[in-house]
């Protein structure tokens, strides 16, 4: 689904486009952060994710955190009581438009006749014998003129208002239908990158013109370290053939010294931080998630393990960590 909604003229003759690349690759970025930030809180939610509507309860979380990321993914939980329709959002993002000049006009004008009316009520205050009849006057002229103003100023603000409303909840419609569409097609592995080249464009265009300009300019924010733990977990989740409890720790355990170097950052993590790793472990296998679910559960309850240090924890940390003695193992 090519791009629905032109707002602004390229340099160069052809579709119109809401972000430059430079505004759309920084959206990326940002995008590409929040879902490596918070992989094991979503990952697991959009690989199964079936429904747009489903979107709701995997990003709640997230806009509820009342932090900077709310502010990019609350285009996915924003409400919407009409079908999506292309046209109809085109349409009124141009009577958007074409009425923001009207209301910068009317505020204007309003905030001159109420400077003018104040002036004239000081000046009735002040006046006395015949020219206060003539302010008096001039005071009941410039009230009317007052009343006219606010009364169209208002009119206005809540047309656009109105608009806004309709446009921002079928905005939230497409960018859901779109997420959808994307994870559905599984041309792409679903990883915080590729989902972050098909959304960050959303839903100012489709999906696959989002992808097409992304994949053109590689992301300098990718692989980060949270993406990084997780894909270790992951590592360690598969190379285990147990069932119990112990058997995961253990694996977990004598596996943090021998992990590939591409884990390195991760490696070095773990050892530092086996209390929370190995409590995260028993944690997770208490909620008894599906086994691919198990990496998710475990990166969510690490990160949220470490966010919640306490003076015993951090002693009991240091005394738990693992001494990394042997060398890095060395890929083929």
């Amino acid at each position: 689904m090519t791009s629905h909604f032109p707002e602004q003229r390229k340099g160069r003759p052809g579709r119109y486009t809401a972000l430059s690349d430079a505004q759309l690759h920084n959206r990326r970025d940002q995008f590409v952060e929040i879902f490596e930030g918070e992989w094991g809180q979503i990952g697991w939610g959009l690989q199964r994710c079936k429904k747009a509507d489903h979107l709701f309860l995997i990003f709640h979380p997230l806009v509820e955190s009342q932090s900077w990321i709310s502010q990019i993914i609350e285009v996915f939980c924003r409400p919407c009581l009409e079908e999506f329709s292309a046209p109809t959002l085109r349409k009124l993002r141009s009577e958007r438009r074409r009425i923001a000049g009207p209301v910068r006009v009317a505020d204007e004008a309003y905030r001159t006749v109420e400077q003018q009316l104040r002036r004239v009520n000081w000046a009735f205050e002040q006046a006395h014998g015949r020219s206060r009849r003539i302010v008096k006057r001039a005071r009941k002229q410039k009230r009317k003129e007052f009343w006219k103003a606010r009364q169209k100023q208002r009119e206005l603000a809540n047309k656009e208002k109105s608009l806004e409303g309709r446009i921002k909840g079928l905005e939230g419609r497409f960018a859901r239908q779109e997420l959808v569409r994307f994870i559905k097609s599984k041309r792409y592995e679903l990883t915080p990158l590729h989902l972050a080249n098909a959304v960050a464009g959303i839903p100012h265009m489709g999906w696959r013109q989002s992808m097409r300009r992304n994949s053109r300019s590689p992301s300098h924010t990718t692989n980060g370290r949270s993406y990084q733990v997780f894909k270790a977990i992951r590592y360690l989740v598969g190379a285990s053939r147990t069932r119990t409890v112990e058997g995961l720790v253990k694996t977990f355990r004598d596996g943090i010294r021998s992990l590939p170097s591409r884990y390195k950052l991760a490696r070095e993590e773990f050892a530092q931080n086996w209390l929370y790793l190995e409590r995260s472990i028993r944690q997770s296998f208490r909620a008894k998630p599906q086994r691919k679910a198990l990496p998710f559960e475990m990166t969510k309850r690490y990160f949220k393990n470490i966010q919640s240090l306490s003076d015993v924890d951090r002693v009991l940390a240091e005394q738990a960590r693992i001494i990394l003695s042997k060398p890095d193992k060395i890929e083929a």
